[in-house]
């Protein structure tokens, strides 16, 4: 079987495919053969040489499938299902809580240990998730990463109510643009942005209320839309100087949770800012198995449908990335088996 490996730090050249046995039978594992898997920024950083990444490994996070061999677990052959990507023991007061993207042991598959981009996959029973019957394989590849992430942050971590109003910070990206299709589907007013007018058409087509540039203007252009009250949550995906933008836009009493560093992790903070207005400043790293759930759920019942930005061969996962890099999609690129 082929699969897909980092070989060393760097750019698109070091991706190397590689064949070799398929994995066999063990207890408490699904082997799944590939259908779809799906690229995320976290591909691209994981290219990186950054710390507690092993080199070579096979990358991929997000990865649906059919179940090949179930093993000992309640699977059976033939099964559609999709991946949990975090890593978790099961066993700790997070985990034994629901939390296992907080677990004292997390490994993100694909970033920090060997991940799912391969034509045949041998994971934990516990990091399996069977499709409902009307949710195709190419959404729920588009969902583990990135519309879990967006679900955790504003379900779990704001607990966002119908009638607010959302500011999304990065929002063509593939957080950004699940961030607002599950902020609608939950009754939000959203003000997202962008740096490209293309991009602006295809956010309000999927149902942003304003959509504004990423610029110096952005703050004072969201004061003038909430009468100067701010918003009350925002989904930063940005980081860097956009979280003092966050800071400045949220109401008092507001929140603010932030999932990325892709514009830079240093950042100079007044701690009066956040505590004077009682603005709670969040973080989400990733989500739980039942927001994967939620998410299934939610696509089978036509509340949200996975922008699907396009789709490329396994075998040209490169230029998958680079299409990526250079920021010329909006919603998930797809990868095909």
């Amino acid at each position: 079987m082929r699969e897909f490996v980092y070989e060393k730090p760097g750019g698109v050249d070091v991706i190397k495919k590689v064949e070799k046995g398929q994995p066999k039978s063990e207890p408490g594992k699904v082997i799944i053969k590939a259908s779809f898997g799906s690229v995320n920024h976290v591909d691209i950083w994981g290219r990186m040489d950054l710390p507690g990444q092993p080199f070579p490994r096979v990358f991929g996070s997000d990865l649906s499938g059919y179940v090949e061999d179930p093993s000992d677990s309640i699977f059976k052959k033939g099964d559609k299902v999709v991946l949990y990507p975090m890593k978790f023991c099961g066993f700790c007061k997070n985990c034994l809580a629901g939390n296992e993207n907080s677990c004292f042991t997390r490994a993100l598959y694909g970033v920090h240990t060997d991940g799912f981009f391969a034509e045949y996959v041998s994971v934990p029973a516990s990091n399996v998730l069977k499709l409902p019957e009307n949710v195709s394989l190419e959404y729920a590849a588009a969902l583990p990463v990135a519309y879990t992430t967006a679900y955790h942050g504003l379900v779990d971590r704001i607990r966002m109510v119908p009638g607010s109003t959302l500011l999304i910070l990065g929002g063509s990206g593939g957080a950004g643009v699940a961030a607002l299709q599950i902020a609608k589907a939950l009754g939000a007013r959203v003000i997202t942005t962008t740096s490209y007018d293309w991009k602006a058409e295809m956010l309000k087509k999927i149902g942003a209320d304003e959509v504004l540039r990423l610029d110096e203007k952005l703050a004072e252009n969201v004061l003038r839309l909430t009468g100067n009250d701010g918003v009350d949550y925002v989904f930063d995906a940005l980081g860097g100087a956009y979280t003092n933008v966050a800071l400045k836009t949220v109401r008092k009493g507001g929140k603010v949770v932030n999932m990325a560093m892709t514009a830079g992790s240093e950042i100079q903070l007044n701690l009066r800012q956040i505590y004077a207005n009682n603005i709670d400043f969040l973080g989400v790293y990733l989500g739980t198995r039942k927001d994967l759930f939620d998410l299934l759920n939610m696509v089978s019942q036509g509340r949200i449908k996975p922008l699907i930005d396009s789709v490329f061969p396994i075998d040209d996962v490169d230029k998958a990335q680079l299409r990526m890099e250079k920021r010329n999609h909006i919603g998930k690129i797809l990868l095909k088996f």
